[in-house]
């Protein structure tokens, strides 16, 4: 027997392994409260689910963990997409895509594309987000926090 294809075999399994036992821990892992808090915050602003939007291009977007995504497709049109399972790379990659038909994107339908990552993730939820909401938001969150009024020191005599 050829050493080399016997540790092939042995080896094989343990990396296999190894493998799975890093993908059970990382979706094991307890989410990041800052992902919990943002995703919280769309929500309550978001309306109901629709199933499409119009879609020429888009202006940005930020990604809410794994698996959502606010694409802004204008200055007053923003879309909260829920993605089946989670999307590995959203969360650091600057390159996404995303596919739609005829200029519409379809839950069900419609896949969003990481750069570097083979699978798409597929849009199962989409929903409107209130723009001037979210801005208020956002705008509140960078304002400088206000120092509480210093009590005035007396003088010492």
């Amino acid at each position: 027997m050829n050493i080399t294809h016997h540790a092939g075999r042995v080896l094989a399994p343990a990396l296999l392994g190894l493998g799975l036992t890093a993908c059970a821990s990382f979706q094991d892992r307890p989410p990041d409260p800052a992902v919990t808090q943002r995703l919280a915050e769309v929500r309550a602003i978001a309306g109901p689910p629709v199933s499409s939007f119009r879609f020429l291009r888009w202006t940005s977007f930020e990604p809410i963990g794994l698996d959502h995504l606010l694409i802004f497709t204008a200055p007053r049109d923003v879309w909260l997409l829920r993605l089946d399972g989670r999307c590995r790379g959203l969360d650091f990659d600057p390159f996404i895509g995303l596919n739609s038909h005829f200029h519409l994107v379809q839950s069900g339908v419609d896949s969003v594309h990481v750069r570097d990552n083979p699978i798409p993730c597929r849009i199962v939820e989409i929903r409107p987000v209130d723009s001037a909401k979210l801005r208020h938001i956002d705008n509140e969150k960078q304002a400088p926090a206000q120092p509480d009024a210093a009590p005035t020191a007396t003088p010492a005599r």
